[in-house]
């Protein structure tokens, strides 16, 4: 502010707080931004770029000296890592809450120093918590001028919310797909969920339609409890529509407990619509389910087995990096059941989806052999790789495998050595000179 007097700042923020679950927390951005700086923009676009930090001309994340920002993210990592995966979370949730206190001290400070007038804030801003954070930084009148979509949007979800169930649906499904308004596309999705079964009359005359139809599907699937018309009303539609609605399609009668009716019709359908409803069980979206139908690599087997020539396909639509499924305790019997698979794209997923610290102490001492076993015996360069990073989620927990780690530095597929080497690194145990 001190270089340039003749702009008027009314903003500095911390923003772009980058963090791993269980991981890696860093140090925010910092920002500043002037009505000089919107005023050098065209007026249209004033609106967009007053809170997006990461557009000002100063947006710096190298704000701090490099080993002060060092020491401290290393700090905070250890700090965070140090237990359990809620202690991870309780730790992201203390930085945010002390974040919070800083914003509200610097302005407090600088306009008690009369560097600034009462109209400049200092905010911290976070994709996922956006909303939460702003209300706890700012005063409610401050939250009605800057951030008036706020207020908008909780009259709007207040007055919805006192109608009658059949008129929140029509209108949490007329929603669906818009990005403006006070009520966005990804909420109305969240509220259809919300609403379950409720929400079928809406969602299933949204199958006719082309470009409609596979929001409907994924919302029916994420809803689960299908009755026997959204069945019908799927299958009628894997034979109707085309494109990404015959695909989504697909999924959402896979993830719905009807793959047969899927591959009743194999003969008739593209690859590729076959093989991202074989894989759907499996993968990320699953997430979204109000309650998932629980893990079982039985039909992946079955269609394996019977149709071969699917194999490579389903490899890569299940390729780790893909984004696999998170699994329960109760799951786990299952997935350490695929571990033996004679499938190693099964092997590969159930090794993936065993390196979840949050399933807890009980499944570690459980699984940590098995995944060690995994290191130094399975056949596949691929899932012994994949079982190193495993025992890496786990953390401390994993490091009495260390000597299976080190053994793997002599393991014949360069891949696997590579990865021991960065477990050993990571974990703080050297490998043998």
């Amino acid at each position: 502010m001190a270089d340039r007097p003749g702009e008027r700042f009314y903003a500095a923020v911390l923003d772009g707080i980058y963090r791993e679950t269980d991981g890696r927390i860093t140090l925010p951005t910092f920002g500043m931004n002037s009505v000089e700086a919107l005023a050098r923009v065209a007026v249209e676009e004033q609106a967009d770029l007053w809170w997006s930090a990461a557009d000002w001309d100063y947006y710096d994340d190298e704000w701090l000296a490099a080993d002060v920002a060092e020491a401290w993210e290393r700090a905070l990592t250890a700090e965070a890592c140090r237990g359990s995966s809620r202690q991870w979370e309780r730790t992201f949730r203390r930085y945010l809450a002390m974040l919070v206190r800083v914003c509200r001290r610097a302005r407090a400070t600088l306009h008690t120093g009369g560097v600034t007038d009462p109209d400049f804030v200092v905010l911290l801003l976070d994709t996922e918590y956006q909303e939460t954070l702003v209300r706890r930084v700012l005063a409610r009148g401050e939250v009605r001028r800057y951030f008036p979509e706020f207020e908008e949007r909780a009259a709007e979800v207040a007055r919805v919310d006192a109608l009658p169930e059949a008129e929140r649906v029509a209108y949490y499904a007329s929603r669906m797909g818009e990005f403006a308004g006070p009520v966005s596309g990804e909420e109305a999705e969240s509220a259809l969920r919300e609403l379950g079964p409720a929400a079928f009359s809406a969602l299933l005359p949204m199958l006719a339609f082309p470009d409609q139809a596979w929001r409907a599907a994924r919302l029916l699937a994420d809803i689960g409890q299908p009755d026997d018309d959204v069945v019908r009303e799927l299958e009628a539609a894997l034979t109707k529509r085309t494109g990404p609605d015959k695909v989504w399609v697909a999924i959402a009668l896979s993830r719905l407990g009807r793959l047969d009716l899927v591959l009743d019709q194999v003969d008739r359908l593209p690859v590729d619509v076959v093989v991202s409803a074989v894989a759907a069980p499996y993968t990320s979206f699953r997430n979204r389910a109000v309650a998932p139908l629980p893990l079982s690599y039985l039909p992946l087997e079955r269609v394996i087995e019977r149709w071969p020539a699917f194999v490579p396909a389903l490899t890569k639509e299940l390729k780790p990096g893909r984004g696999y499924c998170d699994i329960t305790a109760d799951e786990v019997d299952e997935a350490v059941r695929g571990l033996t698979s004679p499938h190693v794209v099964i092997r590969s997923h159930a090794t993936c989806v065993l390196g979840d610290r949050r399933l807890g102490a009980t499944v570690a001492w459980r699984v940590l052999p098995l995944l060690g076993q995994a290191v130094e015996r399975d056949e596949d360069g691929t899932v012994r790789r994949l079982a190193i990073l495993s025992l890496l989620s786990w953390q401390k927990d994993s490091r009495r495998y260390a000597t299976v780690v080190r053994g793997a530095l002599n393991d014949p597929a360069r891949e696997v050595r590579e990865t021991a080497a960065y477990w050993l690194r990571e974990q703080d145990t050297d490998p043998p000179a």
